[in-house]
């Protein structure tokens, strides 16, 4: 199958310059790699907990700072597992 893309030019220099340092030897291959962390960073929405994120939101604020994406990706790991009521 062959999908067009267009790019913005900003996007297109980006792949330009993966292309140029030699991390994709094309377009196709850089752009394929973009969607697939795209596919790997996919969340289902259904396991989020709004509460939980709320909570750490509130947290974060109060302490006046702002918490690292691994911490909230881990506690909503954690908060997911969790089994449900």
């Amino acid at each position: 199958m062959t999908i067009t893309v267009t790019l913005s030019n900003e996007a297109a220099q980006i792949v330009e310059q993966q292309i140029s340092d030699g991390l994709y030897p094309d377009a196709e291959s850089a752009v394929t790699a973009a969607v697939m962390l795209l596919e790997d960073a996919a969340i289902n929405w259904s396991d989020i907990d709004a509460t939980a994120v709320r909570r750490m939101i509130a947290e974060s604020d109060a302490e006046g700072g702002e918490i690292p994406l691994d911490e909230v990706a881990q506690k909503l790991a954690v908060k997911s597992e969790s089994p449900r009521r």
